[in-house]
């Protein structure tokens, strides 16, 4: 049984998804992404610009945008089937998307979660 082209677009595209939620977002790598900032940090305060190097490391574990493109790079080079800057930029795109509501529905998650909290708490001063 051979996968059809919007099964791999769909298979690739929650692979890198899932993949960059948990580089950037994760619990379990909550403790590196404390590291990089550090050392980003540190890296700016002794040369007044971070280096090459802590940029790279900052920007693929604290934003999804930029760990997205990458990972999609590594596995549509990989695993080509549209052509790699079509693939590239499907995948990438879709995995945006994705981002943008996994933190639109978190952002209202947490707003909820903010209001209930002050009616229980006005509730109890009633």
């Amino acid at each position: 049984m051979e996968i059809t082209g919007l099964e791999w677009i769909f298979i690739t595209t929650c692979v890198v998804f899932s993949i960059t939620l948990i580089l950037t977002k994760s619990k379990i790598l909550a403790g590196k992404r404390e590291f990089v900032e550090q050392r980003f940090q540190a890296s700016k305060v002794a040369n007044q610009k971070p280096g090459f190097v802590h940029s790279v490391w900052h920007a693929i574990f604290t934003c999804p945008m930029c760990s997205g493109f990458w990972i999609a790079l590594i596995i549509c080079w990989i695993y080509p089937k549209y052509g790699l800057f079509r693939d590239v930029m499907i995948i990438f795109g879709l995995n945006w998307i994705f981002h943008c509501v996994e933190n639109f529905l978190f952002s209202n998650s947490e707003n909820l979660e903010n209001k209930v909290e002050e009616n229980s708490q006005k509730e109890e001063k009633i």
